[in-house]
């Protein structure tokens, strides 16, 4: 299981990162000349698709993850600061969730 932990945050760390490293390397081989940077820059456009699908994967997940535990928490007897605090906990995770959603959403017809 930590292996698959391990996987997924360098997974989820290369997704945020390939943009900006592709655009600093479209940066750096304008800058020399290198006739292939336009495609350089094709790339980039792809990372940055892939980095907001991943980043609204996450955000949907997530935010019904935190509804779920919310769900929990307002369901298992306990004093009202709990339930209360099981409740902001749902609405938080409804909120995360619509907008990963909206995210992916947003993305549905503009993939490159």
């Amino acid at each position: 299981m930590d292996r698959l932990i391990d996987v997924l945050v360098w997974g989820l760390a290369g997704a945020a990162l390939l943009p900006l490293l592709l655009l600093g390397l479209y940066v750096l081989a304008d800058r020399l000349g290198v006739k292939g940077a336009d495609r350089i820059l094709d790339w980039t456009v792809r990372g940055l698709a892939l980095q907001w699908t991943v980043g609204g994967l996450v955000n949907l997940g997530g935010g019904l993850a935190i509804a779920a535990l919310g769900v929990w928490v307002v369901l298992r007897v306990g004093a009202t600061w709990q339930s209360v605090a099981g409740i902001a906990l749902v609405l938080v995770g409804l909120w995360r969730g619509w907008r990963g959603a909206s995210v992916l959403a947003g993305l549905g017809g503009r993939h490159p």
